[in-house]
């Protein structure tokens, strides 16, 4: 009787699994990346978020939003299935390995020096004559300088971590999404005008990323809620509380 018993519950949870799977059900993860998602008062919030919230009360799947590491989230979004992680930049490196809905926002990549430190950057080429630049570990910009033959990147994994640096002179320019910076410094050192801009780099975009075995008739599900939200007003009442 015991065996039986033990057979059904095996059975049971077989048949949870996979209608928990059939039903596209997602485990979430995101990162402190502001201000698109990231903790205040112990409360995520953020750009991507509350469209992400939005998005999630549409296609009717659970909140189970988790905030990790980006290094972490990254590998654990290539390695298993059914994980969502945004936001994430979209570049032609990042294309094949994921599924894809947005964008989400835009964001600016931009270097930025200490405040008065007179250095002077007209080109990404001139950028490769700092002694080192500060990056995020496999953030999207990071990628970016590395695929561009850039060698004088110094990297971390908290990326908070690269103002400080920066206003030490341990690092001389610092790569980063423009809102990012300025946020992250006034976290960081409770003043944005520490950070002076001196070069833009690239305009991207921001999207949710779906593990690769993600079914397509899911991503357009999805990708049609965010459309939606777009359509009907939602998303720029979201975009206004950031801007």
């Amino acid at each position: 009787m015991k065996a039986i018993c033990s057979i059904l519950i095996f059975l049971a949870c077989l048949l949870g699994f996979a209608a928990n799977a059939t039903a596209g059900t997602f485990s979430i993860m995101t990162e402190e990346y502001p201000p698109f998602n990231y903790t205040e008062n112990g409360q995520l919030t953020g750009l991507s978020y509350d469209v992400m919230i939005e998005l999630l009360k549409r296609v009717g799947h659970p909140n189970n939003i988790q905030v990790q590491s980006w290094s972490r989230s990254y590998k654990l979004i290539q390695a298993k299935d059914n994980r969502i992680l945004f936001s994430m930049t979209r570049t032609k490196q990042r294309e094949p390995l994921f599924k894809w809905v947005g964008p989400v926002a835009t964001n600016k990549w931009v270097f930025f020096a200490k405040k008065g430190s007179s250095i002077k950057i007209n080109s990404l080429d001139d950028a490769r004559t700092a002694k080192r630049i500060g990056t995020y570990k496999d953030d999207a910009a990071e990628l970016f300088l590395k695929e561009s033959g850039f060698t004088n990147i110094d990297s971390v994994i908290d990326d908070a971590v690269n103002v400080k640096k920066l206003l030490a002179g341990r690092i001389d320019l610092w790569i980063v999404g423009h809102l990012q910076g300025l946020h992250k410094a006034r976290a960081a050192v409770g003043d944005s005008t520490v950070l002076e801009k001196v070069f833009d780099v690239k305009d991207t975009q921001l999207y949710i990323a779906f593990s690769r075995s993600t079914p397509d008739a899911v991503i357009a599900k999805w990708q049609a809620a965010l459309d939606g939200i777009k359509k009907d007003g939602t998303y720029d009442k979201i975009l206004k509380k950031y801007m």
